[in-house]
C-alpha cells in the first residue's frame, strides 16, 4: 500500500511538471510570434525576411503587436519594405520602413505612435509642466490641436540625451517638442522653432 501511494504521488508531480512545461512552451511562443499580413504576394523568403523584422521592430514597453502587415516595393536592386504594426493597446500604430539587400534587412526609418493611453496623457502632462513648454502655449500662440507622442529608439534618443527609448511630445502647429525621459518623470530637452 505504501509504495503504490509513493508511486501515485510520483504520477502526479510527474503529470504537474508535464503540464507546466507544454504550458511555458505554448505561452513563450504565442508571445514571441508576430502575424504578419502582406499586401501583395509574399516573396519567396517571406519566413526568413519576417523573422528578422520580428527581431527589428520595438514595441512599446509592455505590449505586443496583433499584426505587421508587409508591403514591399523595388528599387534599385533593392527590395524597400513598409511596415505597419497594430496593437490593441494603442489606437495609434508604428510604422517602420527596411532595406532588403545581399540576404540583410536594415531598418532605414521608424515612427512609433502605439503607445499605452496612460503614457501619451502622462508624457503629454510631463511635457506641459516644464516651464519653457508652458510658457509656449501659455501665450496663446499654440492653441491648436493634439500633439503628436512617439517613442524614441534609444539609437536616435542617444544623439540627444542617452541611449535608452524616450517619448517625443510635439504640437505640430506651435513647433515645439519636448523629449522625455519616463524613467525619471523629466523633461530632457526642448526644441522650439
Amino acid at each position: 500500500m505504501v509504495g503504490m501511494s509513493k508511486i501515485s504521488i510520483a504520477l502526479v508531480v510527474m503529470i504537474f511538471l508535464f503540464a507546466g512545461i507544454i504550458s511555458l512552451t505554448n505561452s513563450t511562443n504565442s508571445s514571441s510570434v508576430n502575424e504578419f499580413l502582406w499586401t501583395g504576394a509574399p516573396p519567396s523568403n517571406a519566413d526568413k525576411i519576417e523573422a528578422r523584422i520580428s527581431q527589428l521592430v520595438s514595441p512599446y514597453q509592455g505590449i505586443e503587436y496583433d499584426n505587421i502587415t508587409l508591403a514591399t516595393s523595388e528599387k534599385n536592386n533593392k527590395i524597400h519594405i513598409h511596415a505597419t504594426a497594430s496593437t490593441s493597446a494603442s489606437k495609434y500604430m508604428d510604422r517602420y520602413d527596411f532595406v532588403y539587400s545581399d540576404n540583410e534587412i536594415i531598418i532605414t526609418g521608424y515612427i512609433l505612435e502605439a503607445i499605452p493611453e496612460s503614457v501619451r496623457s502622462e508624457a503629454i502632462s510631463l511635457a506641459l509642466q516644464n516651464e519653457e513648454v508652458a510658457n509656449a502655449m501659455g501665450s496663446g500662440m499654440y492653441t491648436n490641436g493634439d500633439p503628436s507622442v512617439k517613442q524614441i529608439l534609444p539609437e536616435t534618443s542617444e544623439k540627444f540625451y542617452t541611449g535608452k527609448p524616450l517619448i517625443s511630445v510635439t504640437w505640430m502647429d506651435s513647433s515645439i517638442s519636448a523629449l522625455i525621459d519616463m524613467d525619471t518623470r523629466a523633461v530632457v530637452q526642448v526644441w522650439t522653432g
